[in-house]
């Protein structure tokens, strides 16, 4: 199998790579793309062919991948930046005239989860609990909110502000109200309990891990404890109901007002899943395993219960 990975520089394109090499290194042929130079992209360094690409934002992006895919006959991509999935959505005529397979959401649950306005109206739509967005006539001056843009991901732009700072900056142009969306602050006792549910879902059977945020730099989990979570599964089991989603995905919930509450649905691997994986939650060995039409075992599903925490540092690779 010819497999694609987009996003070469992220820990996800890294922990896929690893993945590949440990069990799959005479099944599968690994692509990696990266904006950057293979020297300063550490999955080049397993990667079977590397490839800089230009950025997703760039005019041309599409019609420039979909000619390598074509010209490597590529069998599978799997792209790790929610806005590329588009490109390679499933049910895009112009992606599907290629004849490979994408591990991306379909059209309509990539406009209705990867925008964050959309998604607060789907949870309340459909009775999940969600954290409130606000209009901006609905601001407190004093009461501090969180703001990011609407289709943002990891910490991109993520800030607290005030009600009254939100309103000025909007008089003075330095907040797009529309680019943005405005969130309840979901502190309690100066803390924000975050936790981030992992999914595998192969139409069949849904398996998940839940992993509580002990840390994070840069919007990425870098110590986690692994815990259950049974009122997040019943929210993803009701919402795999409703939408057409992707093999791999993973939803963040913050407890607030004595409840879990969405945060956010990410249709793509999460950053911190070698986190999960090191506590036995072998979630692209299974979804490498399905893509191969291999047999999967139950057995990689099955977590370490008396790991205590996971914890993540640095590795030098030289190149």
């Amino acid at each position: 199998m010819r497999l694609w990975v987009t996003a070469g520089g992220t820990g996800s394109a890294w922990h896929i790579a690893s993945i590949v090499k440990k069990y799959y290194a005479d099944k599968i042929t690994l692509y990696i793309s990266d904006i950057n130079e293979e020297e300063l992209v550490a999955s080049s360094t397993l990667a079977d062919f590397f490839f800089k690409v230009p950025p997703v934002k760039e005019t041309g992006y599409a019609e420039y991948m979909y000619g390598l895919l074509k010209e490597h006959r590529i069998d599978v991509i799997i792209p790790l930046i929610p806005w590329e999935q588009r490109f390679f959505a499933p049910d895009l005529p112009a992606f599907t005239s290629l004849g490979v397979k994408s591990i991306a959401p379909v059209s309509i649950t990539d406009n209705m989860l990867n925008h964050k306005k959309n998604l607060f109206q789907f949870c309340v739509s459909h009775e999940l609990p969600v954290i409130r967005q606000y209009e901006k006539e609905e601001l407190e001056a004093e009461r501090i909110y969180f703001c990011k843009p609407v289709d943002g991901f990891g910490a991109m732009d993520a800030c607290t502000m005030s009600g009254n700072e939100i309103l000025e900056r909007c008089e003075s142009g330095t907040f797009d109200w529309e680019r943005m969306i405005v969130q309840e602050y979901c502190e309690e006792d100066g803390i924000v309990q975050e936790v981030t549910v992992e999914a595998f879902w192969d139409k069949q059977k849904l398996r998940t891990i839940c992993r509580r945020r002990l840390e994070s730099k840069a919007g990425v989990c870098t110590k986690a404890a692994v815990m259950k979570l049974p009122e997040a599964d019943i929210v993803i089991q009701k919402i795999v109901g409703l939408l057409e989603m992707p093999m791999m995905f993973n939803v963040q919930f913050v407890h607030h007002d004595g409840c879990w509450k969405v945060m956010d649905v990410n249709l793509r691997l999460a950053a911190g899943t070698g986190l999960s994986n090191a506590a036995g939650f072998q979630l692209i060995r299974a979804l490498l395993a399905n893509l191969l039409g291999m047999t999967i075992n139950e057995e990689w599903f099955q977590t370490d219960e008396s790991i205590k925490t996971i914890l993540r540092v640095y590795q030098e690779i030289v190149i």
